[in-house]
């Protein structure tokens, strides 16, 4: 595709253009496994220019979910019927939990925060500050926050995060986040300068490790090209943070069961 670069791995630096291609990636993507540190990771990801309008998540989220949607419709629209009751019947908000319970009332930042929503639903003592690339998004999340004294700025994440102040926030979400993130290990480290001491970071991902993946190989939800450009197993991201100066708090099986597509880790400054 016009404009990619091809990258070695985002982690390590390892080149590894002479191993084999994961099967898991359409043309002209192409997936590898970093021979040294076990990162998958897309080789040609898309300039972040692209991500502010042509390949704005809410743009290619719908066309990937029509496409699942036509190709396995049966499948397809049990996964929504269920995600639909987590949202509305049993009303699951994992995050708003897990701030709640380890983030102290203050200025929090949602890097990649979409429209804002997430951090929108916290209680009054919660600042919301938001980096989102999407111009779209961006607009959304600005007019939520600055209603409640924070802001969103229109930034890709490391650039955002540059134009903040250090040891100023009380927490950070990089929910649904880093697997998009052309540079993970730099975006981590500059969420570790930007919390307070003690302060937490809470972070998701998808979980590459898991039984899902294994079993539907290339259908995975969890695959997503060019939008995903990272993929974690949970020992590769537990290290990942301790090597940027985060200690781990919490990250037991239950955040990183290999039944759940997903992986959930909470770490402090």
């Amino acid at each position: 595709m016009s404009g990619t670069e091809r990258r070695a791995c985002p982690l390590c630096g390892r080149d590894n253009s002479a191993g084999a291609r994961l099967p898991y990636a359409p043309d002209p993507w192409v997936l590898r496994r970093c021979a040294a540190c076990g990162l998958v990771y897309l080789e040609n990801p898309p300039p972040y220019e692209a991500l502010e309008t042509d390949l704005a998540w809410e743009k290619t989220w719908a066309a990937e979910h029509e496409r699942r949607l036509s190709e396995e419709p049966v499948f397809g629209r049990v996964a929504a019927a269920i995600n639909w009751m987590r949202a509305h019947v049993l009303r699951r908000d994992k995050l708003s939990t897990l701030i709640l319970r380890y983030v102290t009332p203050g200025p929090v930042l949602d890097v990649g925060c979409a429209d804002g929503r997430a951090l929108d639903r916290l209680p009054s003592g919660y600042i919301p500050f938001g980096i989102e690339v999407s111009r779209e998004l961006h607009a959304l999340a600005d007019a939520r926050f600055t209603r409640r004294g924070g802001r969103a700025l229109r930034a890709d994440a490391l650039s955002g995060m540059q134009q903040l102040s250090h040891a100023f926030f009380e927490g950070i979400v990089m929910c649904s986040f880093l697997e998009h993130e052309r540079q993970p290990r730099q975006a981590l480290q500059c969420a570790a300068r930007l919390l307070k001491p003690g302060a937490r970071l809470i972070l998701k991902v998808p979980n590459y490790a898991c039984w899902n993946r294994a079993v539907r190989g290339a259908r995975w939800c969890g695959f997503r090209s060019p939008d995903h450009v990272n993929y974690f197993a949970p020992t590769l991201l537990e290290r990942l943070l301790v090597e940027c100066g985060l200690k781990v708090r919490r990250f037991g099986l239950h955040d990183r069961l290999p039944t759940s597509d997903n992986m959930w880790l909470v770490a402090e400054k």
